[in-house]
């Protein structure tokens, strides 16, 4: 009697296993291919969530203090975006951008050095997809400076030599004009009628009441300020 039982139970444990198994597999090999079928015909709360979808992230223009960027969204849309990055001291930065965006200008940079950007599509806090590229700032151009001012004064040296001395307190700015905004940014634009300016910063305060300011290169004429918040 003891022998049987012990048989028995023996029996019993892998046929209860053997139970559960088909019922796993049976379970899976259908739900397993479902998956992947309905996202084309899915019903669409669920689809568009799983797949938005970031396009190629690329350099659309450099200059020595920054890197214009762009990119496309193929599928689906992203609340927002945030592009991160290490700036010149390996010092990690995020910007935030608002879902509607498509392009960002990245200010304070250094120039000639190569930066990699990481592009992170958000829904609420969640990054859903993310895209990288690298950029190479362009170099600074000192020797466009002598140039103009070695042939007037070739020419009118008597005249020219006190106006070259006089040039630093002639530096004019034209007027600061707002060519585009979004919620979560604003394009400035501005012209430099006499002179010109070794560098540029602009100031101004978040909404958090703190502080910034914006390092641009003398040869800049616009800048879009990026991280703003809406209204």
């Amino acid at each position: 009697g003891h022998l049987d039982t012990h048989h028995h139970l023996l029996f019993i444990a892998p046929a209860a296993n053997m139970d559960e198994l088909p019922m796993t597999s049976e379970g899976l090999q259908p739900e397993d291919p479902r998956p992947k079928d309905p996202p084309a015909g899915s019903p669409s709360s669920d689809t568009p969530l799983a797949r938005a979808a970031l396009g190629e992230l690329r350099v659309s223009s450099v200059s020595p203090s920054s890197v214009q960027l762009h990119w496309s969204v193929p599928e689906g849309s992203f609340d927002s975006f945030t592009l991160q990055f290490r700036d010149a001291q390996g010092q990690p930065q995020a910007l935030p951008i608002d879902g509607g965006s498509r392009s960002v200008t990245v200010p304070g940079l250094s120039p000639s050095q190569r930066y990699r950007f990481h592009l992170y599509g958000l829904r609420g806090r969640k990054k859903i997809d993310h895209v990288s590229t690298e950029a190479v700032t362009a170099a600074e151009e000192p020797e466009e400076l002598p140039l103009p001012s070695e042939e007037p004064q070739h020419e009118k040296p008597q005249t020219e030599a006190p106006t070259s001395e006089a040039t630093p307190a002639q530096a004019v700015l034209g007027e600061l004009r707002v060519s585009s905004v979004s919620p979560s940014s604003v394009q400035l634009h501005w012209s430099v009628p006499e002179g010109s300016f070794d560098s540029f910063t602009l100031q101004y305060r978040d909404a958090q009441g703190q502080p910034q300011a914006l390092p641009i290169d003398g040869g800049s004429r616009s800048v879009t300020v990026p991280g703003l918040s809406p209204s």
